[in-house]
């Protein structure tokens, strides 16, 4: 028996909306408020998104401090484009 996806997504809802060339109108606190609702599974301490000199994208769930903190360590090393890391407060992207 397989596990539910922790990270699980809405793709069936959205591929039944009907589309339309209305154009639908968000401001800044639109994104500022999706921004502060973001939601991190309990077993989960952070999350950690880098894209490579390539432009390939990888995201890694960490449920230990240690493991992701070594990760982003590594990436620093490798000089990756861009790290964000999402954890149950914030949402940072540091300066490499």
């Amino acid at each position: 028996m397989s596990r539910p996806d922790p990270f699980g997504n809405r793709i069936e809802e959205v591929m039944e909306w009907e589309a339309t060339d209305d154009l639908t109108e968000y401001t800044i606190e639109d994104g500022l408020h999706s921004a502060a609702m973001w939601d991190l599974p309990e077993a989960f301490v952070c999350i950690v998104r880098a894209t490579g000199k390539n432009g390939k994208i990888t995201e890694k769930a960490y449920r230990s401090a240690k493991a992701a903190h070594k990760h982003i360590l590594k990436l620093m090393d490798e000089d990756a484009e861009e790290v964000m890391i999402l954890t149950d407060e914030t949402i940072s992207m540091p300066t490499i």
